[in-house]
């Protein structure tokens, strides 16, 4: 029996006939590679949970792919928290500025505004995208009437960087789409603050950096007080949750009246050091040298919402080079990951 797939793409649509055979078979010879044993999922388990304590000691037999990093964020929201506060979540190629207001009296309001950042500000001087991210808030600000009010703001910086409180966060190295010059190494509240201080009227207070799976983590417990686990599955991939403090031997010194502290896992750049390289495919290898953080985030170009879309236009030009398929998209990164949600439904 012949089954007829359809595919949407860039306005076209493409329909093609597979036969069980010979077709088949070639399709499973490019294929199978991404179907995965209950022995490797395993494996891959093993290897993970190893890592995992590897990134908690001071002084490692090995290095660890994972950075669990310290976000200094001790405890969850207790549902009493009022008042209004600001956010400010950068992690992608749009990112968000957040009016929250908060009342246990009653349900939260949260008023959105989103602003697309362009491509030459995702690559180029780190000041610029600084001031561009106040130069938004500025522009929500006065929309709202806020302009000169002193507000408290979160800073969602969902990129891996070394925390030494939690309003403090050097960049450790930028990912997705970004590669922003004269950051990486720096102390990027100080970065935004500095931004801010050109702005009149924005007179706001940084109390915390976190990253979206914190921020993940913080919101679930304000909606359900039994979250434990923050995890990000989007254009990229990570997952925080709480560590007991007597098990993180790299951090030194005393800590009284903390037992517990939530452990950014930064578990995109998991199989970094090579731990992964056993099951990654030709195109998984294809992929990362045509990104643009080559030899990085191993883990996170297996599956994210960056990287899943050109994986999967990549085995379909390897089925239209057996001639299981007719040509379709031949051009590198234009099938995203939404065309493979369309392909699926």
């Amino acid at each position: 029996m012949n089954r007829n797939v359809i595919l949407q793409n860039v306005g076209e649509d493409l329909q093609f006939n597979i036969t069980p055979e010979p077709k088949i078979e070639k399709i499973k010879s490019i294929t199978d590679p991404y179907l995965l044993s209950d022995d490797i999922i395993k494996h891959v388990n093993e290897i993970f949970e190893e890592e995992l304590e590897l990134g908690l000691k001071k002084n490692p037999k090995k290095q660890s792919s994972l950075q669990m990093a310290n976000t200094f964020v001790p405890k969850l929201l207790s549902g009493h928290e009022k008042g209004d506060f600001l956010a400010l979540d950068l992690g992608g190629t749009n990112f968000r500025v957040i009016l929250l207001k908060l009342d246990p009296e009653r349900e939260f309001d949260c008023i959105v505004k989103y602003y697309t950042v362009p491509e030459p500000l995702r690559l180029g001087e780190g000041e610029l995208l600084f001031e561009f991210l106040a130069e938004c808030m500025h522009n929500f600000l006065e929309e709202k009437g806020l302009l000169g009010k002193k507000l408290p703001l979160g800073f969602c910086f969902s990129f891996p960087m070394i925390q030494t409180g939690v309003n403090e966060g050097i960049l450790v190295t930028w990912t997705k789409s970004f590669k922003c010059k004269n950051v990486v190494g720096k102390e990027v509240v100080q970065m935004l603050n500095h931004a801010f201080s050109k702005k009149q009227g924005v007179d706001v207070d940084i109390v915390a950096i976190i990253n979206d799976a914190t921020g993940t983590m913080m919101m679930g417990s304000y909606i359900d007080k039994r979250s434990a686990i923050g995890m990000i599955l989007g254009t990229g991939c990570n997952a925080a949750y709480f560590e007991r403090v007597s098990r993180i031997e790299k951090w030194e010194g005393k800590h009284p009246g903390i037992d517990e502290v939530i452990i950014d896992i930064e578990w995109g750049a998991f199989g970094d050091n090579g731990v992964l390289d056993f099951m990654k495919t030709d195109i998984d290898k294809e992929v990362d040298q045509a990104s643009l953080l080559v030899n990085s985030f191993t883990f996170e170009k297996l599956f994210a919402g960056k990287y899943i879309g050109e994986i999967v236009r990549r085995v379909l030009n390897q089925l239209i080079d057996k001639n299981v398929l007719p040509k379709s998209v031949q051009e590198d990164w234009k099938f995203t990951a939404a065309d493979v949600s369309d392909t699926m439904e």
